[in-house]
């Protein structure tokens, strides 16, 4: 993963001015944004003990379902989960496995 920039004093007052316009960022965007990243973070980690379907990741993480089926849909839009088989009638995800890094 690449080091991350810093941003310019141009960047910084084009995203101040950005989040003005857009209301903000008050203390419960900053909750909902936090409660994503906790949950998010909490189904990788059962995923790495075994692939399992929505039904046992919400009861298991305490989640509706509806969150965790979003949650999975993300992910595996972008790479990071997979359908690994079924399960009483239901979809079974694992965490795909990591690319190794390309040396350049």
């Amino acid at each position: 993963m690449a080091a991350k920039k810093a941003l310019t004093a141009e960047q910084k007052k084009s995203l101040a001015e950005f989040r003005t316009r857009i209301g903000g960022t008050d203390e419960t965007k900053l909750k909902r944004h936090k409660d994503f990243l906790s949950a998010r973070k909490a189904i990788r980690k059962f995923l790495q003990n075994s692939p399992n379907t929505v039904p046992v990741l919400a009861q298991s993480l305490q989640l509706p379902a509806s969150d965790v089926l979003r949650h999975i849909a993300g992910m595996r839009k972008y790479g990071e989960v997979r359908e690994t088989g079924e399960a009483d009638g239901y979809i079974r995800y694992g965490l795909t496995e990591a690319e190794p890094q390309k040396k350049a």
